[in-house]
C-alpha cells in the first residue's frame, strides 16, 4: 500500500517526531511468541508477542517483523544470524573484512591519511570479538568511535559507539561501556522471555539485563497483513516533554492550513491510557482527492530522562475499508502493550 505524498506528509507531521537513525532493515521471525490469550470473541485476531526494548506488544499472527533497531547507552546494536552453510571462523572473517573495507573508504579528517586509527581483539567478550577505532566525522580530527564485532553463537552483533573526543579518559569510558553492554547481552531462543525481576532491554535476537542509563531508543515495523496493515512502534527517551500532544498537533495542522486540500475525518480523538501510560489516541480517515487512507495512532509524551516511561508512539496505516475489523485489531494491539520489567505501574 503506497500512500500519496500529500497524505504521507500529513501523517508524518501529525504523528512522527525525529528518532535516531535505525539499523538496516532485516526480516526475521526470531522474536515471535504465541501469546497466552484469554477467551476471545468470535473473529478476534490471533496475536503474537514481540518484545521491543523495555516493552512487549502483540501484533496479528499474519504479520512479519520487517525491522527492529535499537540504541542503548550511546551504542547502536546491530544483530544478524550467521550463515549456516559457512564455517563460523570464515563467516566472522568475511563480516569483519567487509565492515573494515567500508570504513576504510570513508573520508579521513584534514591532515590524516587514513580513517582507521587502530584495530584490536576484545578477549572475554562473547565467543570472539574484534573492534576498530576510527574517525567517525571527517570534519573533526579529534573525534573517534568504536565498531566491535562479537560472536554469540548463532548470532553476530555489531556494537558501534557514538563519536567522542579522542583522549585517554574518553577512550577508556567507551571501552568500559562496550565491555558492560557486551557482557550483559544474551541471545534468546524463539519466543523466550526473561524473568521479570531483571532490568531487561530486548533486541531482535537477544536481551540485555541493564537498567536504563541514557541514550536509549527502540523501534520495530511489522508488515504483511492481508488487510494491508503496517504497524510501527517507537520508544525513545526524552530530555524535554512536548507540551502539545497528538490531539493538539492535529488541530494545529488543520488550523494553520498545513492540511490544505486534505479532507480529514476524525473517527477517534481521545485520551487513552495504555499499559498505565496516559496517552492520546487518534484514528483518522484522510483523503487528498486521489486516495483515502486510514491512520491509527497512539502517543505518550513520556517522562524526562526515563527508560521506564519513554516517549512512545504506536501507529497503524492502511488503505480505507473494513474499518470495524481494523479497529478490532488496533484495540487488540494497544491493549497488549506491557513493560518487560517491574516498573511500579
Amino acid at each position: 500500500m503506497t500512500i500519496s505524498t500529500t497524505l504521507r506528509k500529513a501523517a508524518l507531521f501529525l504523528l512522527v517526531t525525529p528518532l535516531l537513525a535505525l539499523l538496516a532493515c532485516t526480516s526475521s521471525e526470531g522474536t515471535q511468541k504465541k501469546s497466552a490469550q484469554p477467551a476471545t470473541t468470535k473473529g478476534a485476531p490471533r496475536m503474537i508477542t514481540y518484545p521491543i526494548g523495555r516493552f512487549a506488544i502483540d501484533v496479528p499472527a499474519e504479520m512479519k517483523l520487517a525491522h527492529q533497531g535499537q540504541r542503548l547507552r550511546y551504542a547502536e546494536i546491530e544483530e544478524f544470524v550467521w550463515p549456516g552453510n559457512v564455517p563460523r571462523a570464515q563467516a566472522r572473517d568475511e563480516a569483519w573484512k567487509k565492515r573494515l573495507a567500508e570504513i576504510a573508504k570513508l573520508t579521513p579528517p584534514k591532515g590524516k591519511d587514513r580513517v582507521i586509527i587502530e584495530t584490536r581483539d576484545f578477549p572475554g567478550l562473547g565467543a570472539w570479538a574484534r573492534g576498530v577505532f576510527y574517525y567517525g566525522n571527517y570534519m573533526m580530527v579529534n573525534e573517534g568511535k568504536w565498531a566491535v564485532l562479537l560472536d554469540y553463537g548463532n548470532t553476530g552483533v555489531w556494537l558501534e559507539t557514538r563519536n567522542a573526543i579522542i583522549e585517554t579518559e574518553n577512550i577508556n569510558k567507551m571501552l568500559r561501556n562496550i565491555n558492560n553492554i557486551a557482557k550483559s547481552y544474551t541471545t534468546r531462543r524463539f519466543g523466550e522471555l526473561k524473568p521479570s525481576s531483571g532490568s531487561w532491554f530486548y533486541t531482535e535476537h537477544g536481551a540485555l539485563n541493564l537498567p536504563y542509563l541514557r541514550q536509549e531508543t527502540a523501534a520495530a515495523r511489522f508488515e504483511g497483513h492481508p488487510l494491508g496493515l503496517e504497524i510501527d512502534i517507537e520508544t525513545t527517551e526524552t530530555h524535554k516533554v512536548e507540551e502539545a500532544g497528538l490531539i493538539k498537533k492535529t488541530m494545529a495542522a488543520m488550523a494553520t492550513g498545513f492540511a490544505a486540500g486534505l479532507d480529514i475525518d476524525k473517527i477517534r480523538s481521545r485520551k487513552r491510557t495504555v499499559a498505565g501510560l496516559d496517552g492520546e489516541e487518534e484514528v483518522l480517515r484522510m483523503n487528498d482527492g486521489k486516495k483515502t487512507v486510514l491512520n491509527f495512532a497512539w502517543e505518550y509524551r513520556g517522562r524526562k530522562d526515563s527508560g521506564e516511561y519513554p516517549e512512545m508512539r504506536i501507529t497503524m496505516d492502511s488503505a480505507d475499508g473494513k474499518l470495524e475489523q481494523k479497529l478490532q485489531i488496533w484495540d487488540a494491539v494497544l491493549d497488549s502493550l506491557k513493560p518487560m520489567s517491574g516498573t511500579g505501574r
